[in-house]
């Protein structure tokens, strides 16, 4: 498990994270205020776009919480918990129970997008549901297509990069800013998975998003590795892009991936929320076990 980093400044280290992503916030939304105008059926325009994402992801979140980790913190690289290795079970449980949660996640999306604000917020409301339906709109545009090569495409644009660059800094840096500021490693992960989600700028699916950025905060927590989080993280962004892979080739139906929405699907998504309770219950076990015996081993 984490200690609570020793760092100087720390205030002022999430006063300019957080001021990093209000910025980001607030060029997506004015760069966001017009409507998609380039052509997304060329698949050259999506390739490009694919490029530009890969790259934008290195430069805003990879190559800045490298820097911030090795010119700011104590441990340097080892800050970002990317040196730390976890049990491999700790890796498989992880993977299994990111997968095991879908049918909890489909259910509180389903929840999600009945969500209403007050007439006062109408506006607001209304710009939500443009937003989102333009990050729709966006997906779809990306997971279109029934070659092997546009799979493997999807699988290292939008699982293996945004895997690696959110964990890094969601969970390798932010987090534990979080929990430097507050002295408190549950308010460190809650509040850190609020920004993850909020940073998605889908608020349409804010729960179900915040729900997977505190399993993915507590996996880093209490193992101390961003990489049981990023091989969750992966998995559940490589399996929605393998399904609607599927569903491009006609091969299975487009609800197949809608398990727990369904009436009288209840019991999936009850067995499905004990079982990820189960896989965090085990990590934190793991875990905890492995520090134990490398303490002792140490002491003798």
């Amino acid at each position: 498990m984490q200690n609570i980093e020793q760092e100087r400044h720390s205030w002022l280290k999430l006063g300019i994270l957080l001021s990093f992503l209000i910025g980001y916030g607030v060029l997506n939304i004015v760069g966001g205020d017009g409507d998609i105008n380039m052509n997304l059926n060329d698949s050259n325009v999506i390739n490009l776009l694919k490029f530009l994402q890969v790259i934008s992801v290195i430069i805003i979140f990879i190559l800045p919480s490298v820097l911030f980790s090795v010119f700011w913190t104590k441990s340097r690289i080892h800050y970002l918990g990317i040196t730390q290795k976890p049990a491999l079970t700790t890796l498989l449980i992880a993977g299994v129970g990111m997968l095991l949660a879908m049918p909890m996640i489909n259910w509180l999306s389903e929840m999600n997008q009945h969500m209403k604000l007050p007439d006062a917020l109408s506006g607001m409301e209304m710009w939500m549901k443009h937003s989102e339906e333009k990050a729709g709109q966006l997906t779809e545009a990306f997971t279109n297509g029934t070659t092997i090569g546009v799979l493997i495409t999807n699988l290292f644009v939008i699982a293996f990069m945004a895997a690696v660059s959110e964990e890094i800094f969601f969970r390798g840096i932010l987090q534990k800013v979080l929990i430097e500021c507050t002295r408190n490693k549950h308010i460190g992960v809650w509040i850190g998975a609020a920004l993850f989600s909020a940073f998605h700028m889908q608020f349409f699916g804010f729960f179900p998003r915040m729900l997977m950025g505190a399993y993915l905060g507590y996996l880093f927590l209490w193992s101390g590795s961003l990489w049981p989080g990023m091989i969750a993280h992966f998995l559940n962004n490589g399996m929605a892009v393998y399904l609607s892979w599927l569903v491009n080739r006609g091969e299975i139906s487009a609800d197949a991936d809608k398990i727990g929405i369904e009436q009288n699907q209840w019991i999936y998504v009850a067995t499905s929320s004990i079982m990820v309770a189960i896989s965090l219950f085990l990590v934190y076990r793991i875990e905890k076990k492995r520090r134990d015996i490398i303490m002792n081993t140490n002491q003798v």
